[in-house]
């Protein structure tokens, strides 16, 4: 792709999300962050007003008194847009699925005739499945709360079921970012109630109010960071870990990034050792048990007894029916 058409992709891109990093801005367009300094160079050059703030939360962006008249989308960005209504709006599982509609009828009717002629993707000869996905009546509006308060900075207070516990309590929070993972919006965010910060599974909070009370968005904290390693949703204590896995998993876990420091060892045998650091074990756990007989658990030992623990509670529990039905 050209230079210029890189750099008015910068354009649009510090246009729209105020702030990006090199890094950021490398992953979305898919070039090198050597290549985005270049091209940063070059827009400056050219009398661009790209302006730079350093440190953990810096980035670049363009002054406010500029604005760039964005060329119209070409073939495949409106073909990506919309694959993307359809996949969010498949079988009704995105909560916001009719603010997507209205936003990309939107942008149709502001495009115009500048689209006429761009045959997008043929979407309906795509089978696209979010999966499993949560089942609450609410989740609409509990999630447009959420956004209106994380955009505002304001606290929220909610009432949230810890099913672990199987308990209920109120909880303020100062929200940071919803996430969204396999099926489940989950919120992150400072608990007041525990002094620290927390994931909650949004389909768990059973009420929720916006506080007229505001938060600092602490200039220490990055959402990236706090998720890195995380192998699903539930964090905690850092590990290393080292699972063996027999064929036929040994093909599947090859198949896959499931973490990003995850390195896969083949042996000789066909199986394969797969190493990664991780925090918390909740998620592993839920995650090795899937596997059966198939999967071994090396390291750490924390790990391989809680499942040795819980494979004896299994048997326990299997016995117990076994004999109920005799």
């Amino acid at each position: 792709m050209s230079k210029l058409s890189q750099c008015l992709k910068i354009i649009a891109l510090l246009q729209t999300r105020q702030m990006l990093s090199t890094k950021e801005i490398a992953e979305i367009l898919d070039i090198t962050p050597r290549n985005v300094k270049a091209y940063i160079e070059y827009l400056k050059k050219a009398g661009i007003p790209v302006q730079g703030m350093s440190g953990r939360a810096g980035g670049y962006y363009l002054a406010d008194e500029y604005y760039f008249e964005v060329p119209g989308l070409d073939e495949g960005e409106y073909s990506a847009l919309m694959l993307a209504e359809k996949l969010l709006n498949l079988k009704s599982e995105f909560p916001l699925a009719g603010e997507l509609q209205t936003a990309i009828a939107k942008i149709r009717c502001a495009l115009g005739d500048t689209i006429a002629g761009v045959f997008p993707i043929p979407t309906d000869e795509l089978m696209l499945s979010l999966g499993k996905v949560d089942l609450k009546d609410n989740l609409n509006k509990v999630l447009t709360a959420i956004y209106m308060a994380i955009k505002q900075r304001r606290r929220i207070r909610v009432v949230y079921y810890t099913a672990s516990r199987d308990e209920r309590k109120k909880r303020e929070i100062d929200p940071y970012a919803v996430v969204y993972r396999e099926g489940s919006w989950y919120l992150i965010g400072y608990c007041h109630l525990r002094g620290k910060v927390r994931t909650f599974k949004v389909v768990r909070i059973e009420s929720i109010k916006v506080l007229d009370s505001t938060f600092v968005y602490p200039s220490d904290f990055s959402v990236k960071e706090y998720m890195s390693n995380v192998f699903s949703v539930i964090e905690g204590e850092e590990y290393q870990i080292e699972i063996r896995f027999f064929h036929p998993a040994s093909v599947w876990i090859r198949e896959k990034r499931w973490l990003p420091t995850q390195r896969i060892e083949v042996l000789e045998d066909g199986s394969v050792i797969f190493r990664a650091r991780v925090k918390g074990l909740i998620d592993i756990k839920r995650w090795v048990l899937s596997f059966g007989k198939l999967a071994v658990v090396q390291k750490p030992e924390k790990l391989a007894e809680s499942i040795r623990a819980e494979i004896e509670a299994m048997k326990d529990v299997y016995a117990e029916a076994h004999c109920k039905e005799d």
